[in-house]
């Protein structure tokens, strides 16, 4: 299932578009990616056995997309100090999001710091692969899929949720990030 995600400003919005500007858009598209792509994996027939299993899936989508957009970051030459303030931004509106959305779920809680903890170790994680925009990425996807698969379980059911990321889900997150990314630094 495709989903339809807005990757331009308003026109009516003249301003410069600050990092933080940048970073809630990034989360938003994030998040909206990883719910899809999360609801479509148990649309192919992958079981989920609880939300807390859907949620570590999503939180692994959301911490693939947030090193994404650094790596974009760097790759584009931006500037250290407005690379800092997206990455920064961008990891508190991810929590935020995060937050909220397991508080509807759970009730009451401190889920914002378990992610940011996910965060910042799968960010370690991811840096130690090579992405380019354009391809040759099965490395690091291959890992996202891994700690998806870990999330997931091995079940019969689950058994091939690695093919589906690595092949699939991976290469549209990457190519609509990338498109959305793009679009939203346009000046």
């Amino acid at each position: 299932m495709a989903i339809r995600i807005k990757s331009n400003w308003s026109k009516t919005v003249k301003r410069e578009k600050t990092s933080e500007d940048i970073a809630s858009a990034l989360s938003y598209i994030g998040w909206k990616l990883s719910l899809d792509k999360a609801r479509n994996l148990h649309g192919d027939d992958f079981d989920y056995s609880s939300d807390h299993q859907r949620i570590t899936v999503i939180v692994e989508f959301m911490s693939f997309q947030v090193h994404l957009a650094d790596r974009l970051l760097y790759q584009d030459k931006k500037a250290d100090d407005y690379r800092i303030s997206v990455m920064n931004n961008l990891g508190q509106q991810s929590a935020r999001i995060m937050q909220e959305n397991c508080e509807d779920l759970f009730g009451d809680g401190n889920y914002r710091e378990g992610y940011i903890n996910t965060l910042n170790i799968r960010s370690e994680e991811y840096s130690q692969y090579e992405f380019t925009k354009s391809s040759g990425n099965y490395s690091i996807f291959r890992h996202l899929a891994k700690k998806i698969q870990d999330a997931m379980g091995s079940s019969q059911t689950n058994k091939w949720v690695m093919d589906q990321i690595v092949d699939i889900d991976a290469v549209e997150i990457c190519k609509k990030f990338i498109e959305v990314y793009e679009s939203l630094n346009r000046k």
